[in-house]
């Protein structure tokens, strides 16, 4: 065997993959790994932006206060829902991302998406097919029977749906947001019903789900009601720069969409999280599972 030619054949391997790595490489000189477009984060981003839209203030004259945001945000709205409509699956379901099987959580948080935007169905029979789905698939109890005892995406997906009048509000739990209040050392005595990374979800969702509808012990109410602005402290204190708590589109427009639809758009970690929604979009009008890498 010739070893100058294998020696000459593997330099020249070597030197071509490296200058095609190095030609991929940002103008910041590094690599970004592109996650999977998703169904999933683009519903609830598209749910958070229809309900900052519909809550945002007006002035005198009954127009949006910032007109060239509104239609800023409309498109991006538009946009998402025709993604969604085009990446529907052969099911009438909806998976996590443009890849996956469609799962009744998805497919709940899509058709939410569409309730509450107003825009046209893109395709003929596109709800419908999914109402099917969702039916085949359980309903309510077939959601609450794949996360189990587990309310970290239950209740979040479930206030989705209420805040889009798909179900009532009794159908989602309330959660114990007034925890969050609690020294962060105690959390794992305090026997929360979510785990502690969605701690952004309990004190958000809790509040949403405490203002739509009170409780009716009158002691739970004077005490959620006084925990409201602490804990609301508490979300602003664990938002990062970006905005996006843990990076993650839908934990942030969960977080969002419960803030702005108890009338706190203008509230600076709705703003935040807003933020970080609109400047993770792609350009063909989805959002990614998570943050590039």
């Amino acid at each position: 065997m010739d070893t100058n030619l294998n020696y000459d054949r593997v330099l020249n391997a070597y030197e071509r993959a490296r200058d095609d790595l190095l030609s991929k490489r940002s103008r910041d000189g590094h690599w970004t790994g592109e996650l999977s477009t998703s169904a999933l984060s683009t519903a609830t981003a598209v749910s958070a932006l229809a309900i900052v839209e519909r809550n945002d203030p007006t002035n005198e004259s009954g127009r949006f206060a910032n007109e060239a945001r509104e239609g800023f945000l409309s498109e991006l709205i538009v946009n998402g829902i025709n993604w969604l409509a085009d990446h529907q699956n052969d099911d009438g379901g909806w998976g996590d991302t443009d890849k996956s099987h469609s799962n009744i959580a998805t497919t709940m948080l899509v058709v939410a998406a569409f309730n509450l935007t107003g825009v046209p169905v893109k395709h003929a029979n596109a709800l419908e097919r999914a109402q099917k789905y969702i039916d085949q698939a359980g309903g309510i109890d077939g959601l609450k029977k794949r996360y189990g005892k587990d309310k970290t995406f239950a209740v979040p997906i479930l206030t989705n749906c209420a805040l889009a009048e798909m179900v009532p509000w009794h159908k989602v739990s309330p959660l114990p947001f007034e925890l969050a209040c609690l020294p962060q050392h105690w959390y794992r005595f305090a026997r929360m019903s979510v785990v502690s990374y969605a701690i952004p979800a309990l004190v958000a969702i809790g509040q949403c789900r405490f203002l739509h509808k009170k409780p009716w012990n009158p002691l739970t109410r004077l005490i959620r009601g006084r925990c409201v602005e602490p804990s609301l402290k508490v979300l602003r204190d664990m938002q990062p720069a970006s905005g996006g708590y843990l990076e993650a589109i839908p934990l942030t427009s969960f977080v969002v969409m419960s803030l702005a639809s108890t009338g706190r758009v203008k509230r600076p970690v709705t703003q935040a999280g807003l933020q970080c929604i609109v400047e993770s979009v792609r350009e063909d009008g989805s959002w990614p599972i998570d943050t590039d890498l």
